[in-house]
């Protein structure tokens, strides 16, 4: 893609971040937003899809008004067995005997925004 096209799809994908945070906001079902705010339902989605791919694809776990880290991420290698671990398509998650309650929950949220 040229440098306009680029640029363009940058201000898109950072506008329907706004738009996304703004529902996210609300407590309303997508739909009743949608509807209200005259947004058609599969433009949200489409945009909802392609901002969750580009989430996926730097494997970032951003918010999406200001894109600062959620939860700082700390990568390391044990042998200890999980007490939990999640699995999704793009990422797994273990939570070890121990973690505090806010750390669990600080992870929990930011998968509730890349999911």
């Amino acid at each position: 893609m040229d440098k306009i096209t680029d640029t363009k799809t940058e201000f898109r994908l950072k506008q329907w971040s706004q738009i996304i945070q703004a529902h996210q906001d609300s407590g309303m079902t997508i739909a009743g937003w949608c509807r209200q705010n005259k947004i058609n339902p599969k433009t949200y989605y489409y945009w909802l899809r392609r901002l969750r791919s580009k989430a996926c694809e730097s494997k970032e776990i951003t918010t999406w008004s200001n894109e600062q880290p959620i939860v700082p991420v700390t990568f390391k290698q044990t042998n200890a067995p999980a007490a939990v671990t999640i699995h999704l398509p793009t990422i797994s998650v273990d939570i070890h005997d121990g973690a505090s309650r806010e750390t669990i929950e600080a992870v929990m949220g930011a998968l509730k925004n890349i999911c």
